[in-house]
């Protein structure tokens, strides 16, 4: 992770929309540490290490990539949060009814 790529910036956004829906259901709000975990730990640690041996083009790199996965994290996360109070992903991700059971359509 010493540059930023177009495969990080998709983890951190679906692990911010993923944190967001963990945060605001009745799923495990340890989904949110492994979010952050995903996204931060790996591209702090190689700007760490990088920095320590004196590699200071791949610690920008990963300083760089560190500083995407954040702004993704919040951008997805708050997107996420906004459906989610206008009910768009409440409906669909509510799991469909089962046994050929009717439900009434309300408006």
């Amino acid at each position: 992770m010493s540059r930023p790529d177009g495969y990080a910036l998709l983890v951190a956004l679906l692990a911010g929309a993923a944190g967001v829906v963990s945060l605001t259901s009745a799923t495990s709000s340890a989904l949110v540490g492994v979010t952050v975990s995903v996204t931060n730990v790996p591209a702090a640690a190689n700007a760490g290490v990088a920095a320590a041996s004196g590699r200071w083009a791949k610690r920008g790199g990963a300083a760089a990539q560190l500083g995407v996965n954040r702004v993704a994290l919040v951008l997805a996360g708050s997107a996420t949060l906004a459906f989610r109070r206008q009910g768009v992903l409440v409906r669909m991700l509510s799991p469909a009814p089962n046994n050929g059971d009717l439900v009434a359509c309300q408006n």
